[in-house]
């Protein structure tokens, strides 16, 4: 009788502990939103019955832009600056600009959406196009929305690089998100 008491109290601390390794797994990959390592986003939005599709390149530092279907530039952000073009990146016109306030404020959101994410799981070892990932997903509301999304990533189990990222909005306009990402280790954005 004692022998069982102690093999069930064994396997209710590993699962205890498998359980605090994913979610902190799954908050580390929705936290990780400026990956070391440069990349090029392909990213895929169904709404309505409708796909959109596009790319976008980003770098470390808040550093991205945005490429519409046929690979021309569309739109730069740079920290807190949000550029647009009109004539294929030749010229940049600055849009709006965040402080660094709002920028902190993100940040904030960002991880008490994290904190609060629910229905974790996580599926260790998982092929992905022949690779071997870790599919993390966690459910949680968009701050200061309120829009519900579950979110799931596929990151690599050797250098935790983001090879797909799916968000699910669900609300009065329900929309997925798919982002196919590719490590770009020389990519540049350039200045406006």
């Amino acid at each position: 009788m004692r022998v069982s008491w102690v093999i069930a109290a064994f396997f209710a601390l590993a699962n205890a502990a498998l359980a605090d390794g994913c979610e902190t797994d799954a908050r580390a990959a929705m936290l990780d939103v400026d990956h070391p390592v440069p990349m090029r986003q392909d990213v895929t939005t169904a709404m309505a019955g409708n796909e959109i599709r596009s790319a976008a390149l980003s770098t470390p530092g808040r550093r991205g832009m945005a490429l519409d279907a046929d690979e021309t530039p569309t739109s730069l952000w740079i920290g807190g600056r949000f550029y647009t073009t009109g004539d294929a990146g030749a010229t940049w016109s600055l849009v709006s600009e965040q402080t660094s306030e709002q920028l902190a404020q993100q940040d904030t959101n960002r991880q008490e959406q994290a904190d609060k994410a629910t229905d974790v799981s996580c599926d260790y070892g998982v092929d992905l196009d022949g690779r071997t990932v870790n599919r993390l997903q966690l459910s949680y509301e968009m701050i200061p929305s309120g829009t519900p999304v579950t979110s799931t990533y596929w990151v690599d189990v050797d250098t935790g690089f983001p090879w797909q990222v799916v968000h699910d909005f669900g609300g009065a306009a329900p929309s997925t998100i798919t982002q196919r990402n590719t490590p770009m280790p020389d990519l540049t954005i350039t200045d406006p």
